[in-house]
């Protein structure tokens, strides 16, 4: 599946927790989700300050919640101080966030019934370690048996 045609499926099952989703969908919607956030939490906070900023990266199982914080530049803030957050570069992050919440969530769902996992899986996510098992969830094949989600 290209690009297009998987944002096109993402936008179209945004509030849809029956049907599947395939892994293709599922990963071009991550990758969306990570470029956007380090756009606006990253490149424009470099851009404006003229320096790299200390940040963490928001990335989840759902794309937009910040259920796991990966340090990008992983150097002691008393070597090279931080630059602040601009104001714009927040909101745009927390709009992106607020608008892919629920979207984010459903593909998610969708993704599990693919691999004929029930979407209840999805609450992993709100545990520590339950990020990480559903991103690796995310990866398992298509099963046939995942069929019964159509429905």
């Amino acid at each position: 599946m290209s690009l297009p045609q998987a944002m096109g499926r993402f936008a179209s099952g945004a509030f849809r927790l029956r049907g599947r989703a395939s892994r293709s969908e599922y990963w071009w919607w991550m990758l969306v989700n990570v470029l956007v956030l380090a756009v606006t939490l990253l490149v424009i906070p470099a851009l404006i300050s003229g320096r790299a900023a200390q940040q963490t990266l928001p990335v989840g199982p759902f794309g937009s919640w910040l259920f796991a914080d990966i340090d990008l530049f992983s150097t002691s803030s008393a070597q090279v101080p931080s630059a602040p957050l601009p104001a714009f570069s927040l909101m745009c992050a927390e709009v992106w966030r607020f608008v892919t919440i629920i979207p984010g969530f459903t593909i998610a769902v969708r993704r599990l019934h693919d691999s004929n996992l029930s979407g209840g899986w999805a609450l992993l996510a709100f545990i520590p370690p339950g990020p990480f098992v559903l991103l690796l969830l995310a990866t398992r094949r298509s099963r046939p048996e995942g069929a019964r989600f159509d429905s």
